[in-house]
């Protein structure tokens, strides 16, 4: 194997220790974190609590209060009001440049406070620190985008067009009002930023729902932006489960717009009950990555470069690869140099150095891993890692080992998401096979071709069935392009990171004007 293939190694912990800050601010004074609201923190009416864990250790960290049906009502009360002022000035009535400065005030905060939202992310959400990192890049990164999108796209009167002798008509944009987004945990401080930097700058109040998995990085945001100085009920964050919470949101006629992300079962259940009162939903429902590999790749590399991409955060991202389409000619060699990287990750504990494959997030999850494991064996895949239960010395957490499998072309083996460092491998006898394959999916958020010829990969790419396509890369973003799902992986509206998600929070309004007719 050449050199530059074994230094292709998946996302790896350096030892992070706990800061005391998080520690204080997960203590709380004794007391359970309440929902922000108002610029207030609130206990909640339903005087209801979770707690919320490190998945690789189970040491609880946080006792955090449920929001209800009240706390809905309040903070859409409060955002509406933020949003129109009370006598004076809004929300919306702010000048972009205030938004702008507000918003990168609070994008300092973060950087002040960065270990404290690594520990969010590391503790909380089981990731390993190279990831974690990344993701806090997103902050700025996503701000000053976005701000210079706002700085770029006017709302308010567009141009004035004469549709009749005495009729002149223009277009006027505004934002919707009230908007909530609602996080999943397994990218909250990353999604977080992509819902609620657009939807602010363009003048709207917010309302953040995060998961009960992963609360802590929103709340502490919110306490950020407080102390940033937005004014009360512009950031209000609503803790609590999706089948309640998320429920009473999306069956809140206040709100006006909805920014989902997570299973395409509940993505579909938000949008039938935000329809029955007109409010919008933006989904990003997941995904069952495919790779696509050809004939001229060299079979050891590009094994390792989608090993690393499996196993980002341990399997645990919407768009990453779990099905393999491999030219027969070098499958052989593709599949031994799979196993080769899976069998070699380190599993640990997601705080401590080396680390490759930590804890998935909670015992749902391990749950339904193992059982898809087993389910890819009874559909006929033929298991090269079989995964199961994996133990890590002095640590109580849920651990699986990573599966891979050898499929045939003529057997579905692999339907479902199965967010894991899973895998099944088919090798298929043409680029066209492979193509067909990959595209008989009802998912399409993210899919790759890897080849040395590169006219020859676009061409493939362009014709997969989804929102991402690459070649030669995977899991792959940028500011000004757009992150969204074709099928059941998303829509409508363009998605997350370009120009068309600022306005995605905006409505648009056709306005006609005649003169007054004569006496």
């Amino acid at each position: 194997m050449s050199t530059a293939s074994t230094q292709i190694q998946s996302l790896t912990a350096s030892q992070f220790d706990t800061p005391d800050a998080f520690s204080k601010f997960c203590h709380n004074d004794g007391k359970p974190h309440g929902g922000i609201i108002d610029g207030k923190s609130v206990r909640g009416s339903m005087n209801a609590t979770f707690e919320t864990i490190d998945p690789g250790s189970m040491e609880v960290l946080a006792t955090v209060c449920e929001m209800g049906q009240d706390e809905v009502d309040q903070a859409v009360q409060a955002a509406h009001l933020a949003f129109r002022g009370n006598g004076v000035s809004g929300w919306r009535d702010f000048p972009v440049e205030e938004r702008c400065e507000l918003v990168m005030k609070l994008v300092e905060l973060c950087e002040r406070d960065r270990n404290v939202l690594l520990a969010c992310e590391i503790r909380d959400g089981g990731k390993v620190s190279e990831l974690a990192e990344g993701d806090f890049a997103q902050i700025r990164a996503t701000a000053e985008y976005f701000c210079d999108v706002a700085q770029r796209i006017p709302l308010g009167d567009g141009s004035k067009l004469q549709v009749a002798d005495n009729i002149e008509g223009y277009t006027y944009r505004e934002p919707w009002g009230v908007v909530a987004g609602i996080i999943p945990w397994n990218y909250p401080i990353v999604l977080t930023s992509w819902f609620m930097f657009p939807a602010l700058l363009s003048g709207n109040c917010v309302l953040i729902k995060p998961a009960e998995d992963t609360p802590l990085s929103a709340l502490y945001i919110g306490k950020l932006a407080e102390e940033a100085g937005f004014p009360p009920g512009v950031v209000n964050v609503l803790p609590g489960r999706g089948e309640l919470t998320g429920q009473f949101m999306a069956e809140h006629s206040g709100i006006r717009y909805i920014s989902f992300t997570g299973s395409p079962g509940v993505g579909q259940h938000i949008l039938r009950t935000c329809d029955r009162h007109g409010t919008r939903v933006k989904r990003e429902m997941g995904g069952n990555g495919a790779a696509v590999v050809l004939d001229d790749a060299d079979p050891q590399l590009v094994a390792r470069m989608i090993g690393r991409h499996t196993n980002q955060h341990f399997g645990q991202t919407c768009c990453t690869i779990h099905r393999v389409f491999v030219d027969q000619k070098i499958a052989d060699d593709f599949i031994d140099a799979q196993r080769e990287f899976f069998t070699d990750l380190k599993i640990g504990y997601q705080a401590e150095e080396g680390t490759q494959l930590g804890a998935v997030i909670n015992a749902t999850q391990r749950s339904r891993i193992l059982a898809a494991q087993k389910e890819t064996v009874t559909r006929g895949g033929q298991a090269i890692l079989d995964g199961g239960i994996a133990e890590v010395d002095g640590r109580d957490g849920y651990y699986i080992k990573p599966a891979i499998y050898r499929a045939s072309p003529n057997i579905n083996c692999n339907p479902d998401e199965v967010f894991h460092a899973f895998a099944t491998i088919c090798p298929v006898s043409s680029p066209e096979q492979a193509l067909e394959l990959a595209n008989s999916t009802p998912y399409g958020l993210g899919a790759s071709v890897w080849t040395k010829d590169i006219s020859r990969g676009v061409a493939l790419a362009k014709q997969f069935r989804d929102g991402t396509c690459q070649v030669n890369c995977h899991n792959t973003i940028a500011y000004g392009l757009p992150y969204a799902g074709q099928g059941i992986s998303g829509g409508p509206g363009a998605g997350v990171n370009c120009e068309e998600t600022f306005t995605d929070y905006t409505e648009l309004k056709a306005i006609y004007v005649a003169d007054y007719p004569n006496e």
